[in-house]
């Protein structure tokens, strides 16, 4: 054997060693992609359309390989005018490369290059020089092309890398950029442009005068309609289509959203969203309205979300009216951004309330003047109404009422449901935030009170929203932090808003389609909330100036509520005509007060039958009503020490609280006297039948000093019981004086404490501690 291998002449080791290198070569496979290039991020609808495409690291535009069939009538373009004989060839066409040889001699220059289509697609990958050299090289690359790749997979991958001119690079980019429009859309004539774009992109380069590109699609029909691919007709109509001689822009529906999802999956080139396209295209004109009728007012930013309540994905995004308006900021994801939340976290609070047992939308809060360790709230109307229901409390977005609820249910209670729900802005401790984070005290953005309202969608489980096809949530749903009846209750009083503008519209919308919302306005007027829901859509809107400047024209209601309903209203409309389910698993029967909405006692004088949450904790029982013992006249309280004198008729009496009666007095409230006690009686001590409700308890007081170096007075408020008449006033022991029915008194304080004290005709008195520092 090994004599036998001696005899190999030289040249055969040549040879072998030629043919094993080539086995080897044509044996290895290319690594996978072949075209390791940087496409660029297509962002696209529900429906596949392109929603936003960015330019790619090279500033080209060349959108990411698909696996969608290439279209007959450019597949048929394209072989007829490159490479005619692509599908019997090996990678190479030997007769074409004679053919070629023999022209070049002949016309003593070079004026056929025979490179076959699989070739083109050799020097697309390399851009090597066109000489003879990387010619044979591309030919070698070919044939290998041609053993590991089918002949449908080499002209994809030449049409998808194919130049077009400029920096549009790709048979798809060019149909969009040329033609505006879908690959499969391609007529006979615009599938010809693009099959002889590529041959020179720098020569026919599309432009005002496109003579050549013109003169070779034509040269290309004709072919065509010679070899009997197209009719005679669908010829003569083809020639007399223009060309292209300009760039179309791409599509840019949602910015904000493409922005955001690039940085997210910076990996990821085709990023198929869950946005609707066309309620995308709504979504953006109608914010385009608003821009152009709020500047005038000063207000010049916008965002909102609509997302499917039921799937959590998010249907249209809207991160700012314009993004490419650099005066205002238009870059920014008004989404993303925290704003201040103003009131509409409000109706959690109000759910999370009944589940604990402290409220029905029945029931009475108070809504008085209020003091937290130095935190007054107040109403945005400067008022008081003494008691309020908490339906009404809601509806009419009360501060006091929230702030009072909040105390009771818990500050950190109530914040530690807002983490778990998904508010991802909260940044500070509860006690940093304190009281304050029911009345917009906190940062909240579109993106988490889309997600917190949908949770109430969903009978009180929150989950992430999705706005990619397919994507897997990053948390799984959350346990069930509200009731299904607690949420049931809440979105049936959130129903009973008045929609922006005229009664009569929104009544006529409100008995059609019923749809439950909010709105919140924050301190300052720098934002406007409105967010709204029904079981198949949730929308939250936000207004205001990206650079926070405040706005008086801003608010909630007249801001982004108008803005909400045309949102609605671009919704299909059978997905209007739902409204929640409700379950009677969820609820129980309780009796409650017909007056106060407390769960009713042996006192109360009328009681209702309603439906509670079914897990709700034990509600309180109604301390309006009381049982008293009056005299045979009716006219005096008795007790055990004067029934036999005077009698003892049990009598069932509504009795406010002295500061809860005069501000209901002042509201026009009628309220029935109580009969004072028997004045004769041996065994009676006063009642607590006046109270001083202005100073509160504790309260810090700073005293503005008058032009002629005096400290102003202050003006302090005692309520009382409708048998009061007369209030005699003391301070720091010293007697200032009596009122007469109207118990008002000014009362110049000294700096430091002071202790005030008041005491009315039947006997009863109140004290109140009150520090006052001078403001100079």
């Amino acid at each position: 054997m090994w004599k036998a291998w001696t005899k190999v002449k030289k040249w055969q080791w040549i040879l072998i060693l030629i043919i094993s290198v080539a086995i080897i070569y044509f044996s290895y496979p290319f690594k996978k992609p072949y075209f390791q290039v940087d496409y660029s991020t297509v962002v696209k609808s529900e429906e596949g359309s392109l929603l936003h495409v960015f330019l790619n690291k090279n500033e080209q535009w060349l959108l990411p390989p698909d696996t969608s069939d290439i279209p007959k009538k450019l597949e048929t373009a394209v072989l007829s005018y490159e490479d005619q004989n692509f599908h019997s060839h090996f990678g190479v066409d030997i007769g074409a490369v004679f053919r070629a040889l023999k022209q070049n001699i002949k016309a003593g220059r070079i004026v056929s290059g025979a490179s076959t289509l699989t070739m083109q697609v050799a020097r697309l990958k390399y851009q090597n020089s066109r000489n003879l050299f990387y010619k044979a090289l591309e030919a070698i690359e070919a044939i290998k092309l041609s053993l590991h790749f089918s002949k449908k997979e080499i002209l994809r991958m030449y049409l998808q890398h194919a130049p077009y001119g400029g920096n549009v690079i790709g048979y798809q980019t060019a149909a969009h950029k040329f033609f505006g429009k879908q690959i499969n859309a391609l007529t006979w004539s615009e599938a010809a442009t693009l099959a002889v774009l590529p041959n020179a992109p720098g020569l026919i380069y599309p432009s005002k005068t496109s003579d050549k590109l013109l003169q070779k699609r034509n040269s290309l029909l004709k072919k065509l309609y010679e070899k009997e691919f197209i009719d005679e007709i669908t010829y003569q109509l083809s020639v007399l289509e223009s060309v292209p001689d300009d760039f179309i822009p791409f599509k840019s529906s949602a910015p904000h959203a493409a922005s955001f999802l690039r940085t997210q999956y910076p990996n990821q080139k085709i990023l198929n969203t869950t946005i609707d396209e066309r309620l995308q295209h709504k979504a953006n004109q109608i914010a385009l309205k608003y821009k152009e009728l709020y500047e005038e007012d000063g207000i010049s930013s916008l965002a909102f979300l609509i997302s499917d309540s039921k799937t959590a994905e998010i249907k249209a995004y809207v991160g700012s009216p314009d993004f490419y308006d650099n005066t205002h900021k238009g870059q920014v994801d008004g989404v993303r951004a925290n704003r201040s939340s103003g009131s509409i976290l409000k109706p959690f609070l109000y759910a999370l309330s009944m589940d604990e047992g402290m409220i029905l939308p029945e029931t009475f809060i108070r809504d008085l003047p209020t003091y937290f360790d130095g935190f007054s709230p107040n109403n945005a109307n400067e008022d008081f109404q003494g008691v309020v229901s908490a339906r009404e409390a809601l509806v009419k977005s009360l501060n006091i009422p929230a702030v009072r609820l909040l105390n009771g249910y818990g500050l950190f209670q109530f914040y530690s449901f807002l983490k778990e729900a998904g508010v991802s802005s909260l940044f500070r401790s509860a006690d940093q935030y304190g009281l304050p984070l029911i009345l917009g005290g906190a940062e909240v953005s579109v993106w988490d009170m889309a997600r917190l309202y949908r949770g109430l969608a969903n009978e009180g489980k929150f989950s992430d929203n999705i706005i990619l096809k397919n994507e897997t949530r990053k948390t799984q749903e959350s346990a069930q932090l509200i009731s299904g009846g607690s949420v049931y209750l809440t979105l049936d009083m959130l129903k009973d808003l008045k929609r922006p503008g005229s009664e009569y519209f929104w009544q006529k919308f409100n008995n059609s389609r019923e749809f439950a919302w909010k709105t919140g306005t924050s301190y300052g007027h720098k934002d406007a909330w409105a967010v709204g829901l029904n079981p198949n859509y949730t929308i939250a809107v936000w207004v205001g100036n990206f650079d926070g400047e405040s706005n008086k024209n801003l608010s909630g209601a007249n801001s982004a509520g108008p803005i909400l309903f045309d949102l609605l209203e671009a919704l299909p409309a059978d997905s209007l005509n739902e409204w929640f389910q409700f379950k009677e698993m969820d609820f129980q029967k309780l009796e409650i007060c017909a007056v106060s909405g407390f769960r009713s006692s042996e006192n109360c004088i009328k009681t209702e039958v309603v439906n509670a949450p079914y897990s709700m904790k034990s509600m309180k029982s109604c301390e309006y009503h009381q049982t008293k013992y009056l005299s045979h006249q009716l006219d005096l309280q008795t007790c055990s020490a004067c029934w036999n004198k005077l009698g003892a008729i049990p009598t069932k009496l509504l009795a406010y609280p002295p500061d809860i009666a005069y501000y209901l007095r002042r509201k026009g409230t009628f309220i029935e006297s109580i009969p004072p006690h028997n004045p004769e009686c041996s065994r009676y001590r006063a009642e607590n039948s006046s109270k001083i409700i202005y100073p509160n308890m504790d309260a810090k007081l700073f005293l503005p000093v008058d032009f002629n170096g005096e400290l102003q007075k202050v003006i302090c408020k005692v309520g009382h019981s409708s048998s009061v008449k007369k209030v005699y006033w003391y301070l720091n022991e010293v007697f200032l004086g009596e009122t007469d029915r109207q118990h008002k008194m000014a009362i110049q304080f000294k700096s430091g404490w002071n202790e005030l004290k008041i005491i009315d005709d039947l006997g009863g008195e109140d004290t109140q501690k009150v520090f006052a520092v001078v403001n100079q």
